[in-house]
């Protein structure tokens, strides 16, 4: 409930594709149906064990031995009570897992019907063991946006992790995907998450290291487009990075659009079929990867774009732009002074000073996150005077739609089925740029849910309100789509202070990588362990 950022037993998985590395959770595969059936079909196997010896026993009657037969034939009948549990069991495996970079969809199982079993390349791992601040709360208050662990309201024997995100004595309100607060009856106001928290919730929608080559070949559409359609940006290394060379007064402009093929494209693309002139682009929505369960999906309108920046000219302007429901938002950053200019749609303009200046590299990320546009270079937020913020109403955000206009190369509608875009600018010199390592990102979006459907799908409000009393906390699972927090208790939809036990710090111990070819074991602390193997560095970190 709390993946990406916390993640419970799950398989990790490198696309057959495009090689994007994403988590599937497998929880299910331990829960307590699984154990429950897992333990039936010992008690089953134990017993067909029994049945066997006694039909062999030569000590015994026929009479017996025939018997026997019966019910071992009986048990291990097509519809028998061996065969039923097998199946259950291979209901709770994870079949396969979508890639959110490319859509491929990974088949992780072998075999059909009771015999299913998984695809040796793509084992399940043990959750994250994370450090625990049992003392953080006796010294300071809670703040919103901490991950905190704390006894579950419904069933004090268990510990819970969620993030915070509703104060004592507020009005905790989700609507538009984001959090909403206000007080003493005044209007609502959207919750703004600090930069470091806000860096580590974003979840990656496209990037371009990693194409997937059978899509390139078959000629399904680029993810990004020369939007002036002059040629003057080149795509290089497979499309993973884009070089323009710009003479004086010219421009170029690159545009997002998502393309990722469904599963029946990937069918038709695998059998050399053309489909690509037939691809429309799609919205950015709430897809978690992670997540077994099938959704119709959000529209996310917060994102994000990161990209290498590379100058080899001591001039010239390059221009990042978010679409947010057909509203545009820009940032401009002058490479020869480093001076950035952060234009939002509403008007509210501000400038930051920036380490760019001339020919360099910088990681560049230009962010629209909960009303707020935000800089970020080599990683490091790019302080303006004014924040860049605007405070829109609950009600109009509630059912705000995006534009959902088809804009083709050359259109100046900002639409959001092209909601990122890169523009080079040279006014007296050429200019000369790349960028590689382009990433789109969005923002998590917190569905208002009420319950579920019968196919089990969530119902969900435009806008679901939580009030809160003194010592009483909100709390969310950062994926939305399935966790169990406040918004779907039963009793309550809060955590009493007394409840609180800490605040998760860092991840210390996520599954180890193992090598290409290893065992298993099972040990008594650790679990299920792959030999040999190594400690994954790489999720060792703090919790933001």
């Amino acid at each position: 409930s709390m993946a990406p950022t916390l993640m419970g037993r799950h398989k990790d998985l490198d696309c057959s594709e495009c090689e994007f590395n994403f988590q599937a959770g497998a929880s299910r595969e331990e829960d307590d149906q699984s154990h429950t059936f897992r333990t039936e079909l010992g008690r089953v196997n134990r017993e067909i064990d029994r049945l066997r010896r006694l039909a062999d026993d030569s000590s015994v009657g026929p009479q017996q031995r025939e018997v026997a037969k019966q019910q071992i034939a009986s048990l291990e009948a097509p519809g028998g009570k061996l065969s039923v549990l097998q199946m259950r069991l291979a209901g709770k495996m994870i079949a396969s897992a979508t890639c959110p970079n490319c859509g491929n969809v990974m088949k992780l199982i072998e075999g059909e019907g009771p015999s299913v079993t998984y695809d040796a390349r793509y084992p399940s791992y043990n959750g994250d063991r994370i450090l625990v601040d049992k003392f953080a709360y006796d010294f300071r208050e809670p703040n919103r946006w901490d991950v905190i662990v704390f006894k579950y309201p419904e069933g004090a024997n268990t510990n819970y992790i969620k993030r915070l995100v509703g104060l004592p004595n507020e009005l905790v309100s989700i609507a538009g995907g984001d959090i909403w607060t206000s007080r003493d009856g005044q209007p609502a106001r959207i919750a703004r998450k600090p930069p470091h928290v806000m860096q580590a919730m974003l979840q990656v929608v496209h990037d371009s290291n990693f194409p997937a080559p059978l899509l390139q070949e078959e000629g399904w559409p680029s993810a990004w487009a020369d939007w002036e359609d002059t040629g003057l940006w080149q795509p290089e290394k497979s499309r993973r990075q884009f070089t323009t060379t710009c003479s004086a007064g010219q421009s170029a402009s690159l545009r997002y659009q998502r393309f990722n093929p469904t599963a029946d494209d990937w069918k038709e693309v695998r059998l050399g079929m053309s489909v690509g002139k037939d691809a429309k682009p799609a919205l950015v929505k709430d897809f978690q990867a992670y997540n077994a369960i099938s959704q119709g999906g959000h529209w996310v309108g917060d994102l994000a774009v990161e990209c290498i920046l590379e100058s080899k000219s001591d001039n010239g302007r390059i221009i990042f732009d978010l679409v947010d429901g057909g509203q545009q938002h820009f940032c401009s950053i002058d490479l020869a002074d480093g001076t950035a200019t952060l234009v939002a749609a509403s008007g509210v303009t501000a400038e930051a000073t920036t380490p760019i200046r001339g020919k360099g590299s910088w990681e560049v990320m230009f962010t629209n996150v909960d009303d707020e546009l935000r800089l970020f270079v080599d990683k490091k937020i790019m302080p303006t005077a004014t924040p860049v913020l605007w405070d829109a109403e609950i009600n109009k955000e509630s059912i705000r739609d995006p534009v959902l206009e088809v804009v083709q190369p050359g259109s100046t509608v900002p639409s959001d089925l092209a909601p990122v875009g890169i523009t080079v600018k040279s006014e007296d010199t050429p200019v000369a740029v790349t960028v590689s390592s382009i990433r789109v990102l969005r923002d998590i979006f917190y569905i208002g849910a009420v319950g579920f459907g019968r196919r089990g799908e969530i119902r969900d409000e435009p806008i679901l309100e939580f009030p809160l009393e003194s010592d009483q906390f909100f709390v969310l699972g950062d994926n939305s789509a399935a966790s169990k927090d406040g918004r779907l208790w039963i009793d309550v939809h809060y955590v009493d202070r007394r409840l609180l036990l800490g605040r998760a710090i860092s991840i210390v111990w996520p599954h180890m990588v193992p090598a290409s070819r290893h065992i298993t074991v099972t040990l008594p602390v650790l679990g299920e362990l792959r030999l040999p193997s190594w400690p994954n560095f790489a999720r060792m970190k703090f919790i933001r």
